[in-house]
């Protein structure tokens, strides 16, 4: 179960601002541990939760952090971002790589203080989409400036990099994972597995040509996990076969899966046996969002979540 910490800081679709972190919008951050105990009633072992910041400090928000720690049981993956860096990361620091020197420092304290505590580090849920809100034409999201694709990606894949390697030098016997949509529209899946293809260090020669060398920072061991966002129907044993071929040697999961887009047609129950028809005991599988959470389109509730804010289980497996 994902616990959504998603960042939204600019516009909807509607050209609304929008500025809230699902953690603190959805009621997350106060009931977390209620919260944990209703998934675990479930049945659930996996879990995605997220980093809060403390802006007054610049340092990351270790109230929260502990509160996580303490009832991870080692079941948590812990991500360091979501669309959102710390807010005290102004501008010029994002466009000229001092975001991803800071971020390499925050990410080191967070795993060096909490070595063993969680299961693994998201070191940025759906880079891709990430630099395609920033980058024109969308330019809906902080830090805005509608400036071509490949100039975001050289700091959001700098930032995303460099997190991983605070993460690894704060703690060498840390897992690390990446999470990015799979299996949507008709982008080739070598497009696709480009965020995890940078972080890995592999040539690119895409990027070489349109001037963005930062996989040359990248390298194996910067990554161990693979995380497919998967959300639509297809054939979802070949999207992993496709990612076991890009990856070889990598775990593969599935970090983000759920019925969102058609609740009502398809329940949880039938979009889990899709799973399960895999017959893939050992395939990690994790919903979002799990519990309820704002939308990025419009800053409405979304639906398909397994758990409501008061505790209502909308499904469990039996």
């Amino acid at each position: 179960m994902c616990f959504d910490g998603s960042v939204v800081r600019g516009r909807g679709d509607d050209g609304r601002p929008l500025h809230f972190s699902n953690t603190w919008a959805t009621g997350h951050k106060d009931q977390m541990e209620d919260n944990y105990r209703w998934g675990r009633q479930m049945g659930l072992t996996l879990f995605r939760d997220t980093v809060l910041w403390d802006e007054s400090k610049h340092c990351p928000d270790y109230a929260w952090l502990d509160r996580l720690q303490n009832t991870s049981n080692g079941q948590i993956e812990l991500a360091l971002n979501h669309y959102g860096l710390p807010e005290w990361i102004n501008e010029a620091m994002f466009w000229d790589g001092q975001a991803a020197e800071l971020m390499y420092q925050q990410a080191y304290q967070i795993a060096h203080r909490y070595q063993g505590a969680f299961r693994s580090y998201n070191i940025g849920v759906e880079l891709g989409i990430w630099t395609d809100w920033i980058a024109a034409p969308n330019n809906r999201q902080w830090p805005f400036g509608g400036r071509p694709w490949w100039e975001v990606y050289r700091q959001t894949s700098a930032i995303t990099i460099a997190i991983a390697r605070g993460l690894k030098a704060g703690d060498p016997a840390c897992l690390t994972a990446m999470s990015e949509p799979w299996g949507w529209g008709d982008m080739p899946y070598p497009d696709q597995a480009r965020p995890f293809a940078t972080v890995l260090g592999q040539v690119d020669e895409v990027a070489r040509q349109n001037n963005c060398l930062t996989w040359q920072q990248g390298q194996m061991g910067l990554l161990d996990i693979i995380g497919l966002n998967i959300y639509f129907e297809h054939d979802i044993a070949h999207m992993l076969v496709a990612a076991r071929h890009l990856f070889a040697g990598k775990k593969i999961v599935v970090a983000e899966t759920a019925n969102i887009y058609r609740p009502d047609c398809h329940p949880p129950a039938l979009w889990w046996a899709k799973f399960e028809a895999l017959q893939e005991a050992d395939l990690e599988v994790s919903w979002n969002p799990g519990f309820s959470m704002l939308t990025h389109e419009l800053g409405e509730a979304m639906a398909g979540n397994l758990l409501s804010a008061d505790g209502t289980q909308h499904w469990q497996k039996r």
